[in-house]
């Protein structure tokens, strides 16, 4: 197949499936539930990078539905908030108003590229979300623009997250341009049971330091293990499988998304094996919390902002020293 390609008659489990295909991606996206990327399949080797539910498809849910009882994997968007909880006087669901909505969807081609564009308004609040999926010819990264308008009348506190939950097994590396961190779920996993900040990649463990950038060998690691790295010196990240010489990277821009959170469950938490790594407007997940502390966003009426990312797979690679949000990798 040359080129690339663009095809709206797909469902999977009652939902619609938009696929943007070339001769190295497939890539599949769920506007109704959304917009969630479903599949980002590198063609060549059959692997899918992104992490699936063994026994939870995707399915239409109605707003303020739990993540955590659907979480089906992929790649959402969390906005205004993750945890669920009170601010300032409105409650917002789990993990944010957005990753249910319905998106309305077309899309843009040329010979050597389709972008596919979805739009959806919040229920809760007054925002737009404005999506632009492009994908190119013989390329191996999908590019994807994000944008949120401020519709109302009074600026609000939002955390904006990235969410790709990503398949990973022993021998994989996390490759994060990063100093300091905080461990968010202490006592959990093999972390200590005190929060404490810690130089990245050693973190306080039960039992002396934890090397989080690799994914243990061992699967009983109990519970789940999370952290935020505050201190990012560049806007990238790499989940690397050095066996086979390839791997998922993540490019975002670090003036928007300034926190990495790093979210890991190999067995311990509900039997399943993933690796979130979510580029965040701030920390911590409670957003009451992250706007006392001064750590999340605060988006003022008729404010736009306009974002992009970049997911790049790669192949005959063992290490990662950049990604830019064009697509590059060196």
């Amino acid at each position: 197949m040359a080129g690339v390609t663009f095809d709206d008659r797909w469902q999977y489990n009652g939902c619609r499936v938009l696929r943007l295909e070339n001769e190295l991606l497939r890539v599949d996206v769920l506007p109704e539930l959304g917009g969630k990327i479903l599949h980002l399949v590198h063609k060549p080797t059959d692997r899918d990078y992104l992490w699936h539910h063994p026994a939870l498809p995707p399915t239409l849910l109605p707003n303020g539905s739990n993540y955590d009882d659907n979480f089906c994997g992929g790649w959402d968007d969390c906005f205004p908030n993750v945890a669920a909880g009170q601010h300032a006087g409105e409650f917002y669901p789990d993990h944010g108003e957005y990753w249910t909505r319905r998106f309305d969807w077309d899309k843009q081609s040329t010979a050597d590229a389709i972008t596919l564009y979805l739009r959806a308004e919040g229920h809760i609040t007054p925002t737009r979300i404005e999506k632009w999926i492009t994908l190119e010819a013989s390329s191996a990264a999908l590019k994807i623009r994000g944008r949120i308008t401020h519709l109302g009348e009074h600026a609000f506190d939002y955390l904006w997250a990235q969410h790709p939950a990503l398949a990973v097994r022993p021998g994989h590396n996390f490759v994060i341009p990063a100093s300091k961190g905080i461990v968010a779920s202490p006592g959990m996993g093999r972390l200590a049971a005190a929060q404490s900040e810690f130089e990245w990649p050693l973190a306080p463990g039960r039992s002396g330091q934890v090397d989080l950038s690799q994914v243990p060998t061992s699967t009983g690691v109990c519970g789940y293990e999370m952290v935020y790295l505050t201190e990012l010196k560049a806007g990238w990240y790499a989940v690397v499988d050095r066996r086979q010489r390839c791997g998922f990277a993540l490019a975002f821009d670090r003036s928007v998304f300034n926190t990495l959170w790093l979210f890991q469950s190999y067995g311990g938490w509900r039997g399943l094996h993933v690796a979130i790594l979510e580029p965040c407007t701030g920390w911590p997940y409670d957003l009451a919390q992250a706007a006392a502390h001064g750590h999340c966003g605060r988006l003022q009426p008729g404010e736009v902002l306009e974002t992009q990312t970049a997911a790049v797979i790669f192949t005959g690679r063992d290490d990662v020293s950049n990604v830019d949000t064009d697509g590059r990798i060196t």
